[in-house]
Order: C-alpha cells, then sequence, then structure tokens
C-alpha cells in the first residue's frame, strides 16, 4: 500500500481552552499505545506561534527562502513550513503515513474544522450544547455535567468508553481492547 492510498484513521478532541482536551489526548494515547497500537497526536493551534525562535540557524534558513525547514537531534526529527488549511491535513497525513511503521490512529487536538470525527470536551458548567451535532461530526462529548446533545456524553474519568466510541465510528472492530489501568 503507498503513502498515497492510506488513510490513517483520525479523531479531533475539540474544545473550548482548559476544557480537558490535552488530558484526554493524553489519556487516549496512554490507551491505545498499551493496547499494542501506534498512534499520533497532532496538535492544532489558531495562534500564529512559530516552531523556532527569531534569528536562530533554523530561521535564518526559513527567511532565505526554504520552503522546508528540518531539525535532526539525536534521537528526533522535525520539520516546519507554511501551509494552508486546504493542505495540512493532507500532507500531515501522507507523511505519517510513508513513515517505515505509520501510526494506526492520529488524535488531533483541536482541528475543529477538519473533517474527521470529533469529540468535544466541555468542563465549563454554563455550557450545556456542544458546538456540533452528530451531522457535523460529532461522535461523542466528554463533561462531567449534563449537556444537551444527539451523542453519548462520557465521563472524562473513564476513558474506555471514549475509546470504544472512537473504536466504533472508525468501524475498526479489527483494533485491539483497550483494557487495564491508567495511571
Amino acid at each position: 500500500m503507498t503513502a498515497d492510498s492510506r488513510r490513517i484513521p483520525s479523531v479531533a478532541v475539540i474544545g473550548h481552552k482548559n476544557s480537558g482536551k490535552t488530558t484526554l489526548v493524553e489519556r487516549l494515547v496512554v490507551a491505545f499505545t498499551r493496547a499494542g497500537m501506534r498512534v499520533a497526536s497532532i496538535r492544532h493551534t489558531s495562534d500564529e506561534i512559530g516552531f523556532d525562535k527569531p534569528r536562530s540557524d533554523s530561521d535564518r534558513h526559513k527567511r532565505a527562502g526554504a520552503v522546508a525547514v528540518g531539525l535532526v537531534a539525536k534521537s528526533e526529527i522535525g520539520f516546519y513550513l507554511d501551509h494552508t488549511p486546504q493542505t495540512s491535513e493532507a500532507w500531515i497525513e501522507t507523511v505519517l503515513a510513508g513513515l517505515p511503521s505509520p501510526p494506526d490512529l492520529i488524535l488531533y487536538e483541536g482541528y475543529r474544522g477538519g473533517p474527521h470525527p470529533k469529540i468535544e470536551c466541555i468542563r465549563d458548567p454554563n455550557v450545556s450544547m456542544p458546538s456540533f451535532s452528530a451531522s457535523e461530526g460529532l461522535i461523542a462529548v466528554v463533561s462531567d455535567h449534563h449537556i444537551e446533545t444527539d451523542v453519548p456524553v462520557l465521563s472524562p474519568e473513564s476513558i474506555e468508553p471514549v475509546c470504544r466510541v472512537i473504536r466504533d465510528s472508525l468501524g475498526r472492530h479489527d483494533w485491539p481492547e483497550t483494557r487495564g489501568k491508567l495511571h
């Protein structure tokens, strides 16, 4: 299977700032990884943060006109380049699919505008409805209070039901169960 023909299953964990997105993604990575899966985690932000310090060597390369700038360290490789919202997800999935051992699942933190299934974290007790509906890709809400929605509302304290919703929404009954303790 070529990198272009492989579609890596992906799910976005969305929500407002401090809603529990990072904690949920972290717990999902642990659960799926312990079950024997390879998981990629991609954070999305609407901020213009830049990946390198101004006037660093990498920044100088980019300002000189390099279309991509990479850094190879002792045990890590990183690349950054300009993108558009229309090209970023396709590029990420193509790169990840082309790895010698591609991931079984991509978990996006944020990236609410993408076409993938979404799990919305809602911590604020004043919020009673999610931003999306099932028809817009919402597959679950993670909250510790009542939410009016047409999708399952799951507790942030139990990760197995969230893993099950992801598995079922992607039609992946070949994935291992995510049983065991999470610390």
